[in-house]
């Protein structure tokens, strides 16, 4: 996929997104073929219909579902029922101080890691449910009630810590 550090940014990628994005199982895994509602280990938040329809369902705004395939060990097409996620909503609300921060060497607006993850909740807009954090925005966040929602519907692979549970790569 093109410009791929775009979705990071919350760059609506809808407009060009190929017919023909796809990811591939992992060749030294040929025994893994079940599918989950949310991939592993794709580099890229890949969720099923059942995730998009849940999200879609609570009405989540400002979210992107680029459809994408997902192909097998031998090449052939296991699903095309499923959508890299894109939250396109970047959020300001990461207290600095209080997470104990500590900033990308590289690119000095960026964090990579840090003691906790404290979210100032006066910052978050109630509408968002689901948003990317400025200066850390490889992460994606959504509202416990919409995990939760989500977690009691059976969906498979999904994987959501509390904020202050998170240290990143730090």
């Amino acid at each position: 996929v093109e410009k791929s550090f775009e979705l990071a940014d919350g760059v609506s990628r809808a407009a060009g997104w190929p017919d023909d994005a796809q990811c591939r199982m992992d060749p030294n895994r040929p025994k893994d073929i079940a599918l989950a509602d949310s991939l592993l280990g794709a580099k890229l938040v890949v969720v099923s219909a059942k995730v998009k329809k849940a999200l879609d369902d609570a009405q989540a705004k400002n979210i992107e579902f680029l459809p994408i395939k997902i192909i097998n060990h031998k090449g052939r097409v296991a699903s095309d029922e499923y959508f890299v996620l894109n939250p396109l909503e970047i959020c300001d609300c990461i207290d600095v101080e209080q997470s104990n921060v500590e900033w990308n060497d590289l690119d000095p607006e960026a964090i990579c890691g840090c003691d906790a993850l404290i979210l100032k909740e006066s910052a978050i807009q109630e509408s968002l449910s689901v948003f990317r954090l400025k200066n850390w925005k490889n992460l994606i966040v959504i509202r416990r009630s919409l995990a939760e929602s989500m977690l009691s519907q059976g969906l498979t692979g999904l994987n959501f810590l509390k904020p202050d549970e998170y240290m990143g790569l730090g």
